[in-house]
């Protein structure tokens, strides 16, 4: 979508030159066809059914219809995701419902206005056929890639455009870059120990080496693409068959002060938020944040930054967000109004009220990802504290439990982040409720079972009682 998101998938089969400690067995095209088809149909984001998934030699094309810009890139990601697939050609159509365009180019419009996250005013948004054109200059890549965000959203959108341009006014060196770059990946639980090599030269990021699947390129740019004073990256990672993650079958141990150390620069390098006023205490694998930021967006990419370090398996955010103040109508009436002209959320007869810039959210979804999504559609709105969320889900597929936990234990293993501990996760089902239970080796891991259980079609709630190994954890602050 945007110009400033290049990524170059290399595929490359050696397995004849790799060590046999480290070779795992090739999975075959009608596998991961299977897996990748399974994952979509039984995904409650993802409407299937007109999608045709085709594989060969790892490469899987996805082609077909969605009926929003939003499920398109969701759906080309999660197919990222499955294991054995070395890279995906995206050849779905968007076929949305209709707007006009002057209605889509004002959704947007108000959206980027409203947004915590951008301060330019100099942004403008065009409309043509569905299709989207954002121009204009901002000073950071945060909100460059948050207007894109914003406007792949909207009901009626069937492509984004981001021609937005970034001032840049850093006088970081390479050498400072490249440090960071190398600390990024280096704390990331996807890339602990895998051979990737970073170099700099006048701000912009090169990326080579290899990685062990699709979406692992993706996030290596995400990466160190938030590290300030970065102007772009060059993605020349390949994705390998045999790649193995030590991080996924070792469990990483540091100590407290190496721990509170690494989770400090990934709050401090992440563009996104300002970390200055944030105190950390960590106790074996348990950090908690205590202070402030200055919106509930920052307050989410904290947390985030956090349980992505490896060594970390549990987080307590006690911080708490100092916002510009703002009249609660007048936050009401933006979050209702992004609500209603989201493309995911949208026809939800959702309630929203605001008092002293707490937001609480009510009402009815089909899925838990709905519910989620209009969370993180809330959180992004300026003058929002926090954000509380009581909508229910209702699912409107009825699955019986023992199908139910066939269809989860079915996903843990073909994704590529869970496969390696599947075995070790018992899933039970009562009432549409989904109980996970076992010991895995990272944070990540819990995290993952967890989505894939809650985006399951059929599952209207999930209780995750998945450990991370050696970890004792504080149960009493554990909310289901």
């Amino acid at each position: 979508m945007s110009k400033h998101f290049p990524i170059t998938l290399v595929v490359a089969v050696l397995l004849s030159c790799v060590a046999p400690q480290i070779v795992r067995a090739e999975v075959a095209d009608s596998t991961i066809e299977m897996f990748v088809k399974d994952a979509l149909r039984d995904d409650s984001q993802v409407d299937a059914s007109e999608l045709t998934v085709t594989t060969k030699d790892g490469i899987v094309t996805l082609s077909g219809s969605v009926t929003s810009l939003a499920a398109k890139q969701y759906t080309v990601l999660e197919a990222k995701k499955i294991n054995g697939v070395l890279g995906v050609i995206d050849r779905i159509a968007v076929l949305p419902t209709y707007r006009l365009d002057t209605d889509i180019a004002n959704s947007v419009r108000r959206r980027i206005l409203n947004s915590v996250v951008i301060n330019s005013q100099d942004i403008k948004v065009a409309c043509k056929d569905g299709v989207v054109t954002l121009t204009g200059a901002v000073d950071s890549y945060v909100e460059e890639q948050q207007a894109g965000l914003l406007a792949s959203e909207v009901q009626g959108v069937k492509e984004v455009k981001n021609n937005i341009i970034t001032n840049w006014s850093s006088t970081r060196t390479d050498q400072e870059l490249k440090g960071d770059a190398v600390a990024a990946l280096e704390r990331d639980v996807y890339f602990a120990g895998l051979p990737i090599t970073v170099s700099v030269k006048d701000g912009v990021i090169t990326l080579s080496g290899s990685v062990g699947n699709a979406y692992e390129p993706n996030r290596a740019y995400s990466d160190v693409r938030w590290i300030p004073g970065v102007k772009s990256v060059e993605n020349d990672l390949t994705v390998k068959w045999y790649e193995n993650h030590g991080v996924r079958k070792q469990k990483t141990v540091p100590s407290d002060s190496d721990l509170k150390a690494t989770v400090r620069k990934a709050l401090d390098y992440d563009s996104r938020l300002n970390a200055a006023d944030i105190t950390l205490r960590v106790s074996f694998g348990h950090v908690t944040l205590d202070g402030f930021v200055y919106n509930h967006y920052e307050q989410n990419i904290a947390v985030q930054d956090t349980k992505n370090v490896v060594g970390v398996a549990w987080v307590t955010n006690n911080l708490f967000a100092r916002v510009d103040k703002r009249a609660d109508w007048e936050i009401a009436g933006d979050i209702d109004f992004n609500l209603d002209t989201d493309a995911l959320t949208e026809g939800f007869n959702l309630v929203v009220t605001v008092k002293d810039g707490i937001a609480t959210l009510s009402g009815n979804v089909h899925t838990w990802y709905e519910r989620s999504h209009a969370y993180d559609v809330a959180s992004r709105v300026r003058g929002v504290k926090r954000v509380i969320n009581t909508i229910t889900v209702s699912t409107d597929e009825w699955k019986k439990n023992v199908e139910l936990v066939k269809t989860i234990k079915g996903r843990l293993k073909s994704n590529w982040t869970t496969w390696w501990v599947s075995n070790k996760i018992n899933v039970t089902v009562e009432d549409g409720v989904a109980t996970l239970e076992g010991d895995v080796n990272s944070w990540k891991q819990r995290l993952k079972a967890d989505d894939i259980a809650q985006h399951t079609a059929g599952i209207s709630g999930v209780d995750n009682r998945i450990s991370v190994k050696g970890v004792e954890y504080p149960w009493d602050e554990y909310h289901f």
